[in-house]
């Protein structure tokens, strides 16, 4: 067998590395595929450094991805894959070591990074190599059906510019999102999703941000203000936007265990889908 080549993904061609990412995930535990552009708005969107960021090779053949972002002195690993036929070969750890070097020479405090919980092997790999865990990050579906509660009146709900309600993310994030949807993400889909705002006597007290129609209600970010009743503005909001769209389907993913809004989901009739564990591993000097 030929020696493995690690390289930067910046030094591969772009379409080929999205083929071996494809074929990574084709037969994960939640297939994904990505076109080339989107992948491209992706790694824009998440800060994601193809500089720094690794691809395997075999001979000319790219058999295995995994990408690092860098924001300030924080990283975050993504897009680990392997494609299906050379699995358990090594060229997992492989990468892994290669991204964490490059973490080092960047100087970067932390990496952190996300596993589904089902992945055991993955995980086992993680928690090898020195990342602990963080927290549990939870992805939750909604069929639609009739509304179980009716939310307060006391809150009016109205569409705001996405801008206006991300002014509030900071104060209304006591308890932090993860990597893609923190606020550099979330300002870069901006223009793309729509958001709408809890008022109470006129001022923001919540929001949320993402798409509501029809067909989906999807969620990318959703908060409330630590001054707030936030449980009740938090069902106020999702309500009404399943009220607006009946007949439509929910879904938010990656939201912390111990965030403010789980309870709106819950009372909503959500389910939770799967859970992903965050980890993180201390780097560099602090």
């Amino acid at each position: 067998m030929a020696k493995i080549d690690y390289r930067a993904i910046a030094d591969v061609d772009f379409d080929a590395f999205t083929t071996a990412f494809n074929r990574a995930y084709s037969d994960y535990f939640m297939p994904i595929v990505m076109t080339a552009p989107a992948f491209r708005a992706l790694i824009e969107r998440d800060d994601l450094d193809l500089s720094q960021s690794v691809a395997a090779l075999d001979g000319d053949s790219i058999i295995g991805t995994g990408l690092l972002g860098i924001r300030d002195r924080l990283g975050w690993i993504g897009g680990m894959g392997v494609i299906p036929e050379r699995r358990r070969q090594g060229i997992g750890r492989h990468m892994m070591h290669y991204l964490l070097a490059r973490a080092r020479d960047m100087d970067l405090a932390y990496v952190d990074l996300e596993v589904l919980e089902a992945n055991e092997g993955a995980y086992a790999l993680y928690r090898e190599l020195g990342f602990n865990d963080q927290r549990f990050l939870l992805t939750f579906d909604r069929v639609p059906a009739e509304l179980p509660v009716e939310p307060s009146p006391q809150f009016r709900i109205e569409e705001r510019a996405t801008s206006t309600v991300l002014e509030h993310y900071t104060a209304f994030h006591d308890i932090p999102n993860c990597w893609q949807r923190a606020l550099p993400s979330l300002q870069a889909l901006a223009p793309h999703v729509d958001s709408w705002a809890a008022l109470d006597d006129g001022r923001i007290v919540g929001y949320a941000m993402g798409w509501a129609n029809e067909h989906s209600v999807r969620l990318l970010d959703f908060a409330t203000s630590p001054q707030s009743d936030r449980a009740t503005v938090a069902l106020a909001l999702l309500a009404h936007l399943h009220r607006q769209n009946p007949h439509a389907h929910g879904n938010s993913y990656n939201i912390a265990e111990d965030d403010p809004v789980l309870p709106a989901f819950t009372e909503l009739g959500y389910i939770l889908s799967f859970r992903q564990i965050e980890m993180r591993i201390a780097i560099g000097n602090r």
